[in-house]
């Protein structure tokens, strides 16, 4: 039960990163002499507010988790755990199709198990 919360960060914090990057992918390109109000609302557009409210909602519940846990020990998984949801998600959602090379895979892994052992 200790966990809820931060996980809850965790997950809000990784998923407003992956909206954002899909928000800066599906921005229309504008033409130079767009206004200022189109130029806001391309920058703003639903992905983006929609990361914009997650990253919110993390502080608040990365706020509650360190009531639990010792900055020491939560901040390195929000780190960490964040690096291994966000490039999970680059290598497995189509919209990215980023490829992770054996190198990289073992770095992540590396990054797991010390996540792992952080918390022990």
């Amino acid at each position: 039960m200790r966990y809820v919360f931060l996980v809850l960060a965790l997950v809000m914090n990784a998923g407003a990163n992956i909206l954002l990057k899909m928000g800066s992918k599906t921005a229309r390109t504008l033409p130079p002499d767009a206004s200022l109000l189109d130029k806001t609302f391309n920058f703003l557009n639903p992905l983006t507010v929609v990361a914009i409210v997650l990253f919110a909602a993390n502080v608040l519940a990365y706020r509650k988790a360190l009531d639990a846990f010792k900055l020491s020990i939560a901040y390195p998984i929000m780190v960490s755990g964040g690096l291994v949801l966000v490039t999970a998600a680059a290598w497995a959602l189509p919209i990215f199709r980023e490829q992770i090379t054996p190198l990289q895979l073992a770095g992540i892994v590396l990054i797991a198990v010390g996540i792992w052992l952080v918390t022990m």
